[in-house]
């Protein structure tokens, strides 16, 4: 009497926890949840919820005290285990597919009906062996009427099912159960037989065919019937639930090594002639290739493991219902991705105590048939493997159902007859624990280590794995993340905001960009295309997830709370760069205009460029536009210096004393022939008679000259000098250089003959600049000789809400002296009152019209503003000149 009391109160207990558990759950998914998006809230009734909550209580509340007068000397853990599993499905159907919830609260309530109607059977169980054939032919009529009657309640696919007017069930989940009454039974007869009386037959000792050909012909029946269904999930558990009683049976290893060679014959032989084996097949061996089609399933359910990490996303706050048929065959992959590793491996454990404690009870039992009957209903654990594998690539999917957990009514039926009958076998007539049969030991090891492998399994996608499954492409979570992350603002130097966010009612964020003209420097942020620009730079910041520790990720990535980006402050002038940009619309060019002391870039134009705000409808006209858009001219574009090399090669024939300004010139306005275009003074009518004014008047025939006189080693050293074959690493934008001293380093020879060293020395030759690098040099002259460092961003807004200066991470550099950037200015030509300016033409191309060169400084007597405009194939360089000129004098109005 205290043993049954004993057990009372363990069933008890445990109940109880699976009753805790079931109501957290429900109190989880009923309380609305502010990190919830609008797709994760639940869509269900609530007292639907609660009425499927009221009927589990009262199905297992009658069952544990019906089976304490009925069955007191039962295993106290099956009933428990079959709860908590019930329990947790009843909380995923509501998550997953709450229309289903009311149905299968009722299918409980049928199931628990027939669970205590066995409990009250006699206790030999008589009545089901007697007319094992009977059941068999019957279960076997059922699934042959499905060839003709079937259909699918999705509409679509294989037709398993029979039923209609909303009530279907699935004729191989009785199937299974009368298949395993047969064996059970067959072999509680014949076992001696099918020991003692082998032949040997070759190298095997095999049983008559006249004992075993029964056994054959019925499972070879359902086997057929299962193949010409194509129902692989259902042969599969069929085969080796029939192989693995046939072991207990017999102890024999060698019917196992004949099963699984028949199994890997008929598997090649299904690939081969199935189209749909051997789209499993290769769906499980490799799906990547196939993630968005063929193998969309199992790719998503990868992800959703991936995404569920170690302890999950909590439940109604992951997105399972990305993977199709969730419910049904994939619900393993929900509970993956809303309670994570831990969940996972807690399922395992159950599905194990049910094989350990099945097991327990078969071979303690004293009746034959008992015995392999509930060897045989525990070996049904098979198929929760089979699912759980198949949901985390460890074996092709199959399309059964988990036990308990998975929709379905006749699975749910099927499962808690089998639990019936062993609770009822478990409260019969047992002996002693020691008498332990060998094969059932060895069984029992084969499949906990298969569990165990799922184990592992599990954990590498949801820890080694989970990282690149995250960052995937195809991974939607990844874009519903995105979607959620608040970007910090990006603003002007004044505080003008550039780019902003604009958070919708669901919590969908949308990048807003209000200074358009800005995006050659701002760049975009897309969810489709990925970053340009300062977006790129300042990701981290933009995005909050900068300077995290990793204990503020967790935290947060635990309560759902998408990142809060930080600002992030440009050195732009918003008024200078809309200006900047509109004085290039219809003209593909480049400007830069920053001031000199403190190498801050105050507007940075490209044209053409593009909307960012239109970006992801736009991208595609824009990545197949010649005229490269997507390119930001002022720092990526590489054009012919011209006559705006001028400057380089004077300072450097200047500092080596090969000349001065002062020095007369000779016929300096001769016109040089560059690819059928003829290159001279900028004005027709210059009679230039110093080299001061050959400079101003940008005459390129002296410039010639004294590249002969500076020779290839005075050239090259100019150009390292000036920086014009290095990107400044400082600049928080991406910027190109041209690689021509390597190529000067490998055609020595060719830039030694004299014509290509005047092609060099006047700006025509391989050499190529971008306009960031001719603003660069613009700023020496303004700065005394010292080269600035230039800068895009003054500041980022820290997690404390303070602004932290992002400092210059290069230093101005010494180019030349005062004297000579003094000498330099003054022989620049006036542009008004208030601008010094050096202009000119370079040729590109053949055919095409020279490319317009503008750099200028402002206050001409004081300078601290600098500006270098680029105008592709524009003839006409005044227009270079208004474009620069109008900057300067706004910027020095700032």
């Amino acid at each position: 009497m205290q043993n049954h009391t004993h057990t009372a109160r363990r069933e008890r207990n445990l109940l109880f926890v699976a009753a805790t558990f079931l109501l957290v759950g429900t109190l989880t998914l009923a309380i609305p949840n502010p990190s919830a998006t609008a797709e994760q809230e639940t869509q269900f009734p609530i007292s639907t919820l609660l009425l499927a909550v009221a009927i589990w209580t009262l199905s297992f509340t009658t069952a544990h005290l019906f089976l304490n007068r009925r069955l007191p000397q039962r295993d106290p853990l099956l009933l428990p285990v079959g709860a908590l599993l019930t329990g947790w499905s009843l909380l995923f159907i509501a998550r997953l597919a709450s229309n289903f919830l009311l149905r299968q609260a009722i299918w409980l309530l049928v199931s628990i009906a027939v669970f205590l109607s066995i409990t009250r059977l006699s206790r030999d169980l008589r009545w089901l062996r007697r007319f094992r054939y009977t059941w068999l032919f019957g279960g076997l009529a059922l699934l042959a009427l499905t060839l003709l009657l079937g259909v699918n309640p999705s509409g679509y696919g294989q037709r398993l099912w029979l039923g209609t007017w909303g009530v279907y069930f699935q004729p191989s989940e009785p199937l299974k159960l009368l298949m395993v009454v047969y064996l059970a039974s067959y072999l509680a007869e014949r076992k001696e037989l099918l020991i003692s009386e082998r032949q040997k037959i070759g190298r095997w000792r095999l049983p008559p065919l006249a004992y075993v050909g029964p056994l054959l012909t019925m499972f070879g029946l359902t086997m057929v019937l299962l193949a010409w269904q194509q129902d692989l999930g259902a042969a599969m558990l069929f085969f080796f639930t029939f192989l693995a009683m046939l072991y207990l049976a017999t102890g024999q290893w060698e019917y196992v090594v004949i099963g699984l060679a028949l199994f890997a014959v008929a598997g090649l032989a299904g690939y081969r002639l199935s189209a749909r084996v051997a789209l499993r097949v290769d769906g499980w061996l490799d799906p990547w290739p196939e993630a968005a089609d063929r193998a969309f399933q199992i790719v998503q359910s990868l992800l959703a493991f991936g995404a569920g990490g170690v302890f999950g996303q909590g439940l109604g706050l992951g997105d399972p219902t990305y993977i199709p048929a969730v419910h049904t065959d994939f619900v393993f992959a929900a509970i993956g991705e809303e309670f994570g590793l831990a969940g996972t491996l807690i399922v395992v454990v159950l599905y194990g105590l049910l094989l350990f404690r099945g097991f327990r009870v078969a071979a303690r039992s004293t009746r034959p048939f008992e015995r392999f009957l509930a060897a045989g209903l525990t070996a049904g654990v098979i198929q929760a493997w089979v699912i759980m594998a198949g949901n985390v690539k460890l074996a092709p999917i199959a399309g059964v159902t988990l036990p308990f957990v998975s929709y379905g009514g006749s699975s749910l039926l099927t499962s808690f007859i089998g639990l019936g009958l062993l609770i009822h076998v478990s409260g019969g007539k047992s002996q002693a624990a020691s008498q332990v049969p060998l094969p059932f030991l060895r069984l029992t090891l084969v499949l906990s280590t298969t569990l165990a492998l799922l184990a592992v399994t599990c954990g590498y996608w949801a820890v080694v794995r989970a990282e690149p499954l995250r960052a995937r492409d195809d991974n939607p979570r990844r874009v519903l993340y995105e979607q959620r992350i608040v970007r910090g603002r990006i603003l002007d130097r004044d505080g003008i905001v550039l780019a902003d966010v604009q958070v919708a009612d669901e919590g969908v964020v949308t990048r807003r960009y209000l200074v358009p003209e800005a995006a050659p420097a701002v760049g975009y942020a897309s969810l489709r295309y990925g970053t340009g620009g300062i977006e790129t730079t300042f990701d981290a910041e933009l995005r909050g997830e900068a300077d995290r520790s990793a204990w503020q990720a967790a935290w947060e990535e635990l309560l759902h709370r998408p990142p809060q980006g930080r600002d992030v402050q440009l050195t732009l002038d918003a008024s200078l760069q809309t200006q900047a940009q509109r004085s290039l619309e219809g003209q593909a060019g480049a400007v830069v205009l920053l001031d000199a002391s403190s190498g801050e870039i105050l507007a940075l134009a490209s044209s053409p460029t593009f909307d960012p705000q239109d970006l992801d409808e736009t991208w595609e006209e824009l990545a197949q536009d010649p005229a490269a858009p997507l390119v930001n001219r002022a720092t990526q574009g590489l054009y012919q210096p011209g006559v705006a090399l001028q400057t380089i090669v004077v300072a450097e024939a200047l500092n080596e004393g090969l000349t001065t300004l002062s020095a007369p010139t000779v016929n300096a306005t001769a016109t040089i022939p560059v690819n059928g275009t003829l290159l001279g003074c900028n004005e027709p009518d210059l009679e230039p008679r110093t080299l001061a004014q050959a400079y101003g008047g940008a005459c390129p025939a002296p410039f010639a000259d004294l590249g002969e006189q500076l020779g290839v080693a005075g050239l090259e050293a100019a150009i390292e000098h000036w920086a014009l074959t290095t990107t400044p690493p400082w600049l928080e934008i991406p910027t190109e250089a041209d690689d021509w001293a390597e190529w000067a380093s490998q055609n020595r020879a060719t830039l030694s003959n004299t014509p290509a060293l005047r092609s060099e020395a006047i700006g025509q030759g391989q050499l190529t600049v971008s306009p960031l690098q001719m603003a660069l040099a613009t700023s020496t002259l303004a700065n005394r000789g010292k080269m600035t460092a230039p800068r895009l961003a003054l500041g980022v807004e820290d997690v404390e809400g303070d602004w932290q200066e992002s400092p210059s991470t290069g230093k101005p550099r010494v180019v030349i002296t005062p004297d000579v950037a003094r000498q330099l200015l003054a022989a620049w030509q006036h542009h008004g009152d208030n601008v010094a300016a050096h202009w000119g033409a370079a040729v590109a191309g053949k055919d095409q019209p020279p490319h317009a060169w503008f750099l200028g400084i402002a206050p001409a007597d004081a300078p601290r503003y600098v500006v270098a405009v680029l105008l592709e194939h524009q003839a006409d360089p005044r227009l270079a000149v208004e474009v620069g000129s109008s900057l300067l004098e706004a910027a020095s109005l700032y």
